[in-house]
């Protein structure tokens, strides 16, 4: 575990290995940088791996309300300069998938590959939209609601209107019951605002444009972000591969592992 100072901000995070290559790591909301401990080991060969907390994560010190992509950017920026790397890669989990579609439209030229684990942006989310929940209404509820249960009502009412799926539903209230989990999950909702709901065409025209090499990774029983969301878009790829693997949306932190070692048994020159 080690720190990077970004402008009054402290940002913890994890080195796995010292492989040729760097790989930038980010977790999904709710976890935190270790998540991607396991994983490390088995990608230490070939990469260098950075895992950050994200802001109002883990250990993270983020003196604000709001992060937007900009940020991002610069942190990864400074990581580079600091392991003297000029391009990198990235994996992510969950809603790590919305960072990296920011950051690919701003730094396409220094991206090589992208690991995509279960990631957000494939799917219409109803709580992530720009237009049913705007800025205003984001500010206003985490006015509202930080102190107080009330926001459990607007989760049960977006639930009962079928307007979330009750995987996704059942996530998020478990990060409702304290005003820490409350304040956290406010700060990140408002703070994507900036950042992509999904994938889109220019997402699809930059990877095959850079020839960006992709690898997709599912649990065969995800039911927060399914594989079959993405078929469309991966099949839309010139550099890319998807696969199935055992366990649900959360099996990042114990099934990945093994599972990659795997599979890379039998794709070695994946990363080369």
């Amino acid at each position: 575990m080690s720190e990077l100072i970004y402008l009054q901000h402290t940002i913890n995070y994890y080195k796995y290995g010292n492989g040729p290559s760097l790989l930038f790591a980010f977790h999904g909301f709710a976890d935190n940088a270790d998540l991607f401990q396991k994983a490390g080991e088995v990608l230490s060969p070939y990469f260098t791996i950075i895992s950050i907390d994200l802001p109002f994560h883990g250990k993270t010190k983020w003196e604000g309300d709001i992060y937007k992509p900009e940020d991002i950017q610069q942190i990864l920026n400074l990581f580079m300069v600091k392991y003297n790397f000029t391009s990198c890669s990235m994996i992510c989990h969950s809603m790590g998938g919305r960072i990296i579609w920011a950051l690919l439209s701003m730094m396409p030229a220094q991206i090589n590959n992208l690991i995509f684990l279960a990631p957000a942006g494939f799917q219409y989310t109803f709580t992530a939209s720009r237009f049913w929940c705007p800025m205003w209404f984001r500010r206003r509820a985490r006015k509202k609601f930080e102190e107080s249960e009330g926001i459990l009502r607007f989760f049960d009412i977006a639930h009962k209107l079928k307007l979330m799926n009750r995987a996704t539903y059942l996530v998020f209230k478990q990060q409702l019951d304290l005003p820490r989990r409350r304040a956290r999950l406010l700060k990140t909702w408002i703070s994507m605002y900036f950042f992509p709901m999904g994938a889109k065409k220019k997402h699809r025209n930059i990877i095959n444009d850079h020839a960006i090499k992709c690898f997709f990774f599912y649990g065969i029983k995800d039911r927060i972000t399914p594989a079959k969301c993405a078929i469309k878009f991966v099949s839309q790829l010139k550099n890319t591969e998807i696969c199935l693997l055992k366990g649900n949306h959360f099996f990042v932190r114990d099934n990945l592992a093994p599972q990659l070692k795997i599979w890379l048994t039998d794709n070695s020159d994946s990363f080369n």
